[in-house]
């Protein structure tokens, strides 16, 4: 499973779930390192709406992650999550949303 946070971009004001995979740092690091590898172009009107597109891949971990990006060049980017982090993850996905 891919961490996944949110990219704002803030020429468009549309939001492009981005997911993460592991890229450890050589000599390695206590707390996991990982790569962007890749956004899903077209995005979202809406944060819920793309919320909603990563909550229905079950490949992807939904992280509170938020970044912005000016919608010029490649949104490349590296972020750090623990094992804590992407479990705390997982557990707020699979509980039920409240009626």
């Amino acid at each position: 499973m891919y961490p996944t946070g949110m990219i704002k971009n803030t020429a468009t004001n549309r939001f492009h779930p981005v997911s993460f995979r592991p890229a450890p740092l050589p000599g390695g690091s206590d707390v996991p390192r990982y790569k962007s590898a890749g956004h899903h172009t077209t995005g979202f009107d809406t944060e819920k709406e793309a919320i909603d597109w990563v909550k229905v891949n079950s490949n992807m971990i939904l992280v509170p992650n938020r970044y912005e990006w000016d919608g010029e060049g490649v949104p490349a980017m590296v972020d750090f999550f623990s094992d804590a982090s992407l479990a705390d993850a997982v557990n707020a996905q699979t509980q039920p949303t409240p009626a």
